[in-house]
């Protein structure tokens, strides 16, 4: 076993001195405090603190690849001429492609502080809908970018069975008893975690989201799904069901913690208040709402509510979880015109994996000498952390005793855009 000793260790919700993490052989932590005395060595970390690595709730890998190309000067530009060009880059990905994307993008993920991904995928068939001849081509080749990444998996497949454009048939089954049926299939199939993701109310029907809802319930899985994420979207919703999009989903089902609203961005004062009593989870994505123009959410109503809070990187148009929580207080500074809406220490421990005897080890080292942080006494660092941290004040990302952060290969992506654009 070693023992690593910084100066303090973010524990729960706030920095206690002079604890470190003793870790065995397996990566597992054994020990919160002191150096174990029957730790072999003592790694000492001067001018650090360690804090639990993030999780990145909602991604989209392959969209990594808009970075840059989607933001020349169109005054009529939205959400929905975005999505022209995302589904024009789709066309064009093969399983090798998606994979060598894959990698680089969780690389990038770990580089930023990210320790666990949970991947909303939903890029399954070949071209013009046709299956592969493994089901799950897709799938592994996104398990086998995140090991070679060193990230954590969270596997969500996808339900999209209504389809109304000829690109949307690389994500569809032909129905969601087959999306369900092939979830469970993978969760059998692979040594991570497995979920199902309704894509939204445009590609899933209320009722059947609804069905997704309770088989993931009855199968203690998670289930994730757009939900509200455009006014348009609302619109049709209330035209269409009578109701808002989480409103309409909660006449079929029951919901729960394990159920996630991706953006959840106009939500109904009603619909905040079912989010609180369901206690589920709503995963915002400030800096791609921000790149789209999706609009505000009514974060701190939605917290107050009872609802659990997560971030996700998204259409990765940045990837940086300090940049995510940094805009989730400014959003609502903004909104409502005062300073300090959202406690930063309660934002850290909401986003992060918590570090507790008998887990794996997923942890950051942070530099307190970084520009960014440099001058903050220890009751302040969690705030400095959110309000100003970056990731170069990252010294080290953690699976276990070994530093595994590493400067993103450029040279893959490069090789990948000009394969894709010959």
């Amino acid at each position: 076993m070693i023992h690593l000793q910084p100066e303090a260790l973010f524990l729960k919700d706030r920095f206690v001195p002079e604890f470190g993490l003793t870790i065995d052989d397996n990566g597992v932590i054994q020990h919160i405090g002191g150096p174990h005395p029957e730790a072999e060595s003592i790694l000492r970390l001067e001018e650090q603190v360690i804090i639990p690595g993030f999780v990145n709730s909602h991604s989209h890998v392959f969209q990594r690849l808009l970075r840059g190309r989607v933001e020349g000067a169109n005054p009529g530009a939205s959400f929905w001429s975005w999505r022209k060009h995302m589904y024009s880059l789709v066309d064009a990905i093969t399983p090798d492609a998606f994979e060598a994307i894959a990698q680089y993008t969780f690389s990038e993920m770990v580089w930023a502080g990210y320790t666990r991904v949970k991947e909303f995928h939903y890029l399954h068939h070949g071209p013009n809908g046709q299956p592969y001849d493994n089901r799950h081509e897709m799938s592994l080749r996104l398990v086998a970018a995140a090991e070679a990444a060193n990230i954590d998996l969270h596997l969500l497949r996808v339900a999209y069975p209504i389809i109304q454009d000829t690109t949307q048939a690389r994500f569809a089954d032909p129905h969601i008893e087959e999306s369900i049926a092939l979830t469970a299939e993978l969760a059998n199939l692979v040594n991570h975690p497995v979920g199902i993701a309704p894509h939204s109310i445009r590609a899933v029907t209320p009722a059947d989201i609804g069905r997704c809802v309770s088989w993931a319930n009855s199968n203690q899985l998670e289930c994730h799904a757009h939900i509200a994420e455009q006014p348009k979207e609302v619109s049709w919703s209330v035209e269409t069901f009578g109701h808002g999009p989480l409103a309409a989903v909660a006449q079929h089902t029951t919901l729960s913690p394990l159920f996630t609203a991706v953006h959840a961005t106009h939500l109904s004062p009603a619909e905040i208040e079912l989010a609180g009593q369901a206690n589920i989870q709503v995963c915002f994505c400030p800096t791609t709402e921000a790149n789209l123009g999706d609009g505000i959410p009514f974060t701190r109503d939605l917290l107050a509510s009872g609802a659990g809070l997560a971030i996700g990187s998204d259409s990765q148009a940045e990837i940086d979880p300090f940049a995510e929580l940094r805009l989730l207080e400014y959003n609502e500074r903004n909104r409502l015109g005062h300073r300090r809406v959202l406690e930063p220490r309660s934002l850290l421990a909401a986003t992060t994996e918590p570090i507790a005897v008998g887990s794996p080890a997923r942890f950051l080292t942070l530099d307190c000498t970084h520009p960014s942080l440099a001058g903050s006494q220890l009751t302040e660092l969690a705030a400095a952390i959110v309000m100003a941290g970056r990731p170069d004040c990252i010294s080290g990302v953690w699976r276990g005793a070994v530093d595994v952060r590493q400067y993103p290969d450029a040279g893959m992506l490069n090789d990948l855009l000009q394969q894709l654009r010959s």
